[in-house]
């Protein structure tokens, strides 16, 4: 169980002070997202703990207060040494807490965002959701991983809930699959929209470098008729002529390559694993490119080369 499911909207930030650091002054403190867990949460979201371990159920009210931290906290307060067993201590609260686990960065709020400073409390010793009135603290939401369709044991976790509290709600059933759906709904519109415009401008571009180009060698027939009537073969000119092309294509593709690397930066936020710099997708697009500079120049230069040479003469 968790408070605040990843990606689901929702954030909650406190200062803290790391024990043996001098005291910050007012508004320079440094900053962490919290969140409330129970023991099985990470295991169950598959999160991995790096070091130290996971909640249990001697965590309770009447032990000594304990915390996990994310990687990045923990790398930004003791980069040289591990975290667990050093202690903190969130803002508004008295006591100090060891830290006895540190977990896996995890996205909590954005794709394309950088790990906050994160740490997590367990729920039998965070006073505010055991004995809290406020609507933030009156729910947790329950994380259950499935090997086949998790819409299929909704009525066997609300009877499960039940046996233990029938007064006790559930709402809001949802699949983690939707959950990150609906958090990233901008940047796959976004996406769809770049996408879309970019496959009709690989199209305009293919049409428009074959309409050149086979023009540009439907124009040299003459000259083609006037080499194949001093001697010379085909297939010579057939390379001569697509050589001419693939140079000029080549050319196109360099300055091309060349733009794209200048304005990766501009779909850096709208990528998740994958880079701006996907070197799959820089070698397919100059490569569908040359396909087409090939054929406009390969097609129109055979159709020349099987004109009669004196057809070609008489005609110049």
């Amino acid at each position: 169980m968790i408070n605040h499911l990843p990606l689901g909207g929702d954030l909650w930030g406190t200062g803290i002070n790391i024990e043996g650091r001098p005291a910050p002054r007012p508004g320079e403190g440094a900053g962490a997202v919290y969140r409330v867990a129970r023991p099985g949460y990470f295991q169950t979201m598959k999160i991995p703990i790096l070091a130290g371990r996971d909640f249990t159920g001697r965590d309770r009210e009447d032990a000594p207060g304990v915390v996990i931290v994310n990687e990045k906290l923990a790398k930004t307060f003791w980069p040289n040494g591990t975290a667990v067993g050093k202690r903190l201590r969130p803002d508004g609260n008295a006591q100090w807490l060891t830290v006895v686990g540190v977990i896996k960065n995890a996205k909590q709020d954005d794709w394309a965002a950088q790990p906050d400073n994160e740490y997590y409390l367990p729920f039998l010793q965070d006073k505010g959701f055991r004995e809290g009135t406020h609507p933030w603290v009156s729910y947790m939401t329950l994380v259950i991983r499935t090997s086949g369709n998790p819409l299929n044991l909704s009525k066997a976790v609300q009877s499960a809930v039940w046996s233990i509290d029938k007064n006790l709600p559930l709402s809001h059933l949802e699949t983690l699959e939707r959950v990150i759906s609906t958090s990233v709904w901008r940047q796959r519109f976004n996406v769809l929209l770049v996408g879309l415009f970019a496959m009709l401008a690989l199209v305009l571009a293919a049409v428009g470098i074959y309409a050149v180009m086979a023009y540009s060698v439907t124009e040299r027939t003459h000259e083609i008729g006037i080499r194949l009537a001093l001697g010379a073969k085909q297939g010579d000119v057939l390379r001569l002529v697509v050589k001419e092309g693939m140079m000029l294509a080549a050319v196109g593709a360099a300055a091309g390559v060349a733009g794209a690397f200048l304005l990766t930066r501009v779909l850096t936020g709208l990528l998740y694993q994958v880079e701006a710099t996907d070197p799959v997708i820089f070698a397919s697009v100059p490569f569908i490119f040359a396909a087409v500079a090939f054929l406009a120049s390969y097609i129109p230069a055979q159709r020349a080369a099987r004109v009669d040479p004196m057809i070609a003469l008489r005609c110049e």
